[in-house]
């Protein structure tokens, strides 16, 4: 529990003394908070107020961190004595850039009672969320019941990325958005002027952060900001996610996707059309229409098979889609060659009209993973040599950079892009090939003793995800799940247990981080040892 003591000495400190206006900033490292805090300083100094801030650097799981805290008094005088970091609950506003750093402040108890919150609602995903293969995302509705709470009628937490783009600006200018909502909020209601000449004066991108200065400054004056634009997103249906799906596809392409998924909605009605009509796309831009051909050949051997229900056939569909399009060199280059990238950064950054950008990609392919895109018998050969000279030749990086978005450095990628016509004759390919195929044999084995064993089987192949040592690690504890995990689960069974119980508890433990297999064991030792006296 955070706690404040504050001690007045009522005969040393004049009653008639203004108390400072304090603001804590909280920031995501390279979005621009420093400019924010600049602005809003240089805004107050030139609204004749007295203004002061520091930078209190911190790690934010991303980029770095920094909280910024101001304070400001009305009117000139002396420089004022302030604090260099804040007082829990002795804030008078909250700027959050990013809605996990707002959430910071809010459970640090920094607010005053009185407190306004203006707050991006915009999420950075930590290296923590990201980490777990599943589930990992914190629940941002956790943030708005808190902050809706805290400051009822003195908050706005609002989509500042998507309300610039919408307003035809750069997605980095939602930091002058965010100013422009501080500014007209209860915690100062000034007039812009101030605040567009420190804009001014910053020289960074001075038209359009001055626009969505106002949109912010505007839209709290007339009350049209929403107070809250924090919503779990609603799941589309299987139509809207074609019609989505569809509209990314060249014309041929969509007349197969359309013919393929109106077939397979036919086959398996509407409860796999979700899955569908996301995996089809995913296997056609991947590769081509044969190869989502080959998928539905897959899904419709597993369902025919005596025993396979409806939950085993979506869970087997829908990991089976996403090992199929794993990714290797060919599928990253395709990804950062695609026009809409540039589109976006373009935007991301405010890039207009003949600006030159770069973009740099810095990659780390190992020895494995080229060799893994060459035709298996060009690669076992290379390998057998390179080994002559090098034991270790298969564990070989080589760091580069490469200028996507120059000429050499395109047209690279490009080609390599282009290796996708050969994956099917590679080396990685023949290799998932076979791990499929082991895959299959657990899931009929276990589908004979039990249709919730073979469910189970199913189901792991969501562990399945990531890439280089990160995969390898899944795949690890994919197979001690199928060989070691599913025995137990079934002899824990036989002694009264629940198969659905302990199997997804189990895979819920993989699925929290690759390399987890130890933690399963340890799980299914404690289930094994409750059992035992009543074994």
């Amino acid at each position: 529990m955070n706690t404040a003591t504050t001690t007045v000495s009522t005969g040393t400190i004049p009653t008639d003394r203004p108390r400072a206006k304090r603001i804590l900033i909280g920031t995501v490292g390279g979005q621009g908070g420093g400019v924010l805090s600049d602005w809003l300083v240089h805004g107050l100094i030139n609204a004749g107020w007295r203004a002061t801030s520091i930078g209190l650097l911190g790690l934010s799981q991303r980029a770095g961190t920094v909280t910024y805290y101001c304070e400001a008094i009305p009117g000139q005088g002396k420089t004022p004595i302030t604090s260099v970091f804040a007082t829990p609950g002795d804030v008078d506003l909250l700027i959050g850039q990013e809605l996990l750093e707002l959430g910071r402040l809010v459970f640090g108890g920094f607010a005053s009672p009185t407190c306004s919150i203006i707050g991006n609602s915009t999420r950075y995903l930590t290296t923590m969320e990201k980490m777990p293969a599943e589930g990992g995302i914190y629940d941002s509705s956790i943030i708005a019941r808190a902050v809706a709470e805290l400051a009822p009628g003195r908050h706005n937490v609002v989509d500042a990325q998507r309300l610039v783009l919408e307003a035809g600006l750069p997605a980095l200018t939602s930091n002058a958005l965010l100013l422009g909502a501080a500014i007209a909020s209860p915690a100062f209601d000034l007039p812009r002027e101030p605040f567009h000449e420190a804009i001014r004066e910053s020289e960074v991108n001075v038209k359009a952060s001055i626009a969505a200065f106002d949109i912010g400054y505007n839209r709290v004056k007339d009350g049209t900001l929403p107070r809250m634009m924090v919503e779990g997103q609603a799941p589309l249906d299987g139509a809207e996610l074609a019609r989505q799906r569809q509209g990314r596809l060249n014309e041929n392409q969509r007349k197969d996707y359309d013919r393929l998924l109106s077939h397979a909605a036919l086959t398996y009605g509407p409860s796999m059309h979700l899955i569908l009509a996301e995996a089809l796309y995913r296997l056609i831009d991947y590769q081509d229409i044969k190869y989502a051909e080959d998928f539905l050949e897959r899904v419709a051997k597993m369902a025919k098979q005596p025993g396979a229900d409806a939950n085993l056939v979506e869970a087997y569909a829908q990991h089976l889609s996403n090992w199929m399009t794993y990714e290797d060199g060919a599928r990253v280059a395709q990804l950062k060659t695609r026009p809409e990238r540039f589109a976006r950064i373009k935007q991301d950054f405010g890039v207009t009209g003949n600006q030159r950008f770069v973009v740099t990609d810095y990659l780390v392919p190992d020895m494995e993973q080229i060799l893994g895109g060459l035709p298996a018998p060009i690669a076992n050969i290379i390998e057998k040599v390179g080994r002559l000279f090098k034991s270790d030749f298969d564990k070989l990086k080589f760091p580069i950079q490469i200028k996507t978005n120059g000429f050499v450095g395109y047209s690279t990628m490009r080609g390599i892009s282009l290796l996708k016509g050969l994956r099917r004759s590679s080396r990685r390919y023949g290799h998932e090939l076979a791990l499929l195929a082991r895959w299959d044999a657990a899931i009929l084995a276990n589908l004979k003793k039990s249709p919730q064993l073979g469910a189970l089987a199913a189901d792991a192949g969501r562990v399945v995800k990531g890439y280089g040592r990160v995969r390898q690690d899944a795949l690890s504890d994919f197979w001690a799940f199928l060989d070691e995990g599913l025995p137990r689960i079934e002899r824990l069974a036989q002694a009264g247990g629940s198969v659905d119980v302990l199997g997804s508890k189990a895979l819920s433990l993989l699925a929290k981080e690759a390399g987890s297999a130890p933690a399963m064991r340890a799980y299914l030792d404690a289930e094994e040892q409750r059992v035992k006296p009543a074994a």
